[in-house]
């Protein structure tokens, strides 16, 4: 617990930092982020055997981050999003026939693509989040809703849990801690809510209660689609790059369905 804390202590100011000064601050730290959890998420796939093709998942990963955070000041670069993701296919299945190794290709080829999308392609959404207002609060507002819920949903599942949430994934994840979770995230996004509102939109509270529902559920769903994996490749942590914490990936995997969403939903009602 004593290591669990001093590695937030030292990490989450950083990252406070980098988000509300933004810039090539944010943009280094979601390309460590990104770069370090595809490769977290290769090596857990290589448990069961498969070969990915790193190299290629490294490049394109840094280029859609890049990509990405350039159309912030050059709009009319983004449909380079979209190339970017065509000439990852095509480079994949090239490689798969250059490297000339027929087992398990289709496999290798897909795992990698899973790769660039997954992290690479998900995470370039928190450069954007960020981006939609001058500090990036509907991303702080993501950390806290995520971090509350996910404290919640930890300790009330260990003292009241007692229905188990998914046996075979996650089997320590009980029903009573992901409601738990779920309410937390509520809350937090009502407490958020109330900051926007007054400073900066005149949007309704109906909002904040969905955002709360939607990012609890998913923050949740997200977490244990990375735990399926691991799960099946039959690995405990992504990595134990962060002392008391596991790896990069296992701090990051509610934030890589939930950060699309919070940017669409906040892009489409809550910002005019």
């Amino acid at each position: 617990m004593a290591e669990r804390m001093l590695t937030a202590l030292i990490s989450v100011p950083v990252i406070f930092l980098c988000t509300y000064f933004g810039g090539w601050w944010f943009f280094a730290l979601v390309t460590a982020l990104a770069i370090v959890s595809i490769n977290e998420f290769y090596n857990i796939l290589s448990k069961k055997g498969f070969a990915p093709y790193y190299t290629l998942g490294n490049i394109f990963t840094l280029l859609i981050v890049t990509q990405v955070h350039n159309t912030l000041k050059h709009p009319n670069w983004e449909p380079v999003s979209a190339a970017l993701l065509t000439a990852a296919v095509i480079t994949c299945f090239c490689a798969g026939v250059l490297i000339r190794r027929s087992a398990n290709a289709a496999s290798n080829i897909g795992i990698t693509l899973l790769g660039i999308l997954y992290i690479g392609w998900l995470f370039s959404y928190m450069v954007i989040l960020r981006a939609l207002t001058a500090h990036g609060i509907y991303l702080f507002m993501l950390m806290f809703m995520l971090w509350i819920s996910d404290t919640l949903a930890y300790f009330v599942g260990k003292t009241m849990g007692r229905r188990q949430l998914s046996p075979f994934i996650s089997p320590k994840k009980t029903v009573e801690g992901a409601a738990a979770g779920l309410t937390g995230a509520v809350i937090t996004a009502l407490i958020f809510g109330a900051v926007i509102e007054k400073a900066h939109f005149g949007t309704t509270y109906i909002h904040y209660i969905f955002l709360g529902l939607i990012i609890g559920a998913m923050g949740q769903m997200s977490d244990l689609a990375e735990s399926l994996i691991k799960r099946d490749a039959g690995v405990k942590d992504s990595s134990n790059i962060i002392p008391g914490h596991g790896g990069v990936l296992d701090r990051m995997d509610s934030f890589i369905f939930t950060a699309p969403i919070l940017y669409y939903y906040v892009s489409v009602f809550l910002i005019k």
